[in-house]
């Protein structure tokens, strides 16, 4: 019992944690509700920002960006990344990028970018090193030509940024709003809004307004449809986890049954003589209903204690470390759900109680005769 409690105690733990930790992360480089256009770039951001002010009067913050798909070239190599122009006043009011710079400081000029941690890496580049950005297709092609020429720039690293998410720390590029707009040859235009709502409000109901109301080509998405799969997945296999390991406290209900039918039969003589100096059939029951209970409750509480232990360690000391670029986080977080840690304790409890009622039944239904005879 205690085992199968100290399990399910610390694996719903670890993954409330992994949740939390990937809605912290998600919320924190995308704001509450996105707002972004799948075809043309946006012209006119103050008119659409007034818009969302007026579709979601929640809206605390917006803050305008450029994003789109480049390549980067560095001392070590080369790779696919994701440009982000951002507006610097803005930007922290509905994100918290500039509070993950654990290197430098982010650009402040157009010949400056600021790198995802995993991305520089792959690059070998740092603070103060140079890497070249290619853009595909920039302007309109050449007279004859289907397609424009490929565009580059050279610019310097001044920050490195830790999200904490694979997917953002190996692809992300930052730079100033006008810099990539200029580079891109777009001026005065970007291509999504970024919402930070009111504390409580509801950011899919602010999502489907906004899609609503907006149309064609643009589509807004809450932090839960920006990796719905993967929040799915993480309810589904929590599920599956917790039915898994309540086989084990269903196991150890099994044990509880043998234990108390080896003490009925090696008790016969014993519990004869009580019942025939008086005592009642529904005191037996209690007897060993109480046995069961007594089993239970002492087996939940040592799980539920061990289990609490290891979720204050490993929120501690983060000593187990995994792969991001497979778990998207290094590490395990946890984050204990008392209501959830209740029911287990609970559910623990009435099963091995429940486990107790076959061999509680039987002992009150003997006859004191049969003690005698089996002497």
């Amino acid at each position: 019992v205690a085992i199968g409690v100290l399990a399910l105690t610390v694996v719903t733990s670890v993954i409330n944690g992994f949740e939390g930790e990937l809605v912290r992360v998600i919320t924190g480089m995308n704001g509450d509700v996105i707002l972004y256009s799948r075809g043309e770039t946006i012209s006119d951001a103050a008119k659409i920002e007034a818009k969302i002010r007026e579709v979601v009067p929640e809206t605390r913050r917006v803050t305008a960006s450029f994003v789109t798909e480049i390549m980067t070239s560095g001392p070590n190599g080369v790779a696919g990344a994701v440009v982000e122009g951002v507006d610097p006043s803005t930007l922290g009011e509905v994100t918290v990028i500039p509070e993950r710079v654990t290197e430098g400081k982010l650009p402040e000029g157009d010949d400056e970018v600021a790198l995802g941690s995993s991305l520089a890496e792959r690059l070998g580049a740092k603070v103060g090193t140079e890497i070249r950005l290619i853009a595909p297709f920039v302007g309109e092609p050449p007279e004859g030509e289907t397609s424009s020429p490929p565009k580059s720039l050279v610019v310097r690293v001044t920050g490195i940024v830790r999200m904490g998410l694979h997917d953002y720390d190996s692809k992300f590029v930052f730079a100033q709003l006008g810099a990539v707009q200029r580079f891109l040859e777009s001026p005065g235009r970007v291509t999504s809004f970024k919402i930070r709502l009111a504390p409580g409000a509801d950011p899919r109901g602010a999502a489907d307004r906004l899609a609503e109301s907006f149309g064609y080509p643009f589509r807004a998405k809450d932090w839960g449809q920006l990796n719905k799969n993967l929040f799915y997945a993480i309810k589904l296999e929590k599920a599956v986890i917790a039915i898994i390991l309540t086989v084990i406290v269903i196991v150890a209900a099994f044990n509880v049954v043998s234990t108390l039918m080896m003490v009925i039969h090696d008790k016969t003589k014993e519990l004869s003589i009580l019942k025939a100096m008086g005592l009642r059939r529904a005191q037996s029951f209690r007897l060993f209903c109480l046995i069961g209970g007594v089993i239970g409750s002492a087996g939940t509480a040592i799980g539920v204690t061990l289990g609490l232990a290891v979720n204050w360690l490993l929120g501690k000391t983060h000593w187990i470390e995994l792969p991001p670029e497979i778990y998207y986080i290094g590490y395990l977080p946890v984050v204990v759900n008392w209501t959830e840690i209740a029911a287990i304790a609970g559910i623990a409890v009435l099963i091995t109680f429940a486990a107790a009622l076959y061999p509680a039944v039987k002992v009150a239904l003997r006859s004191p005769l049969e003690g005698i005879r089996y002497e």
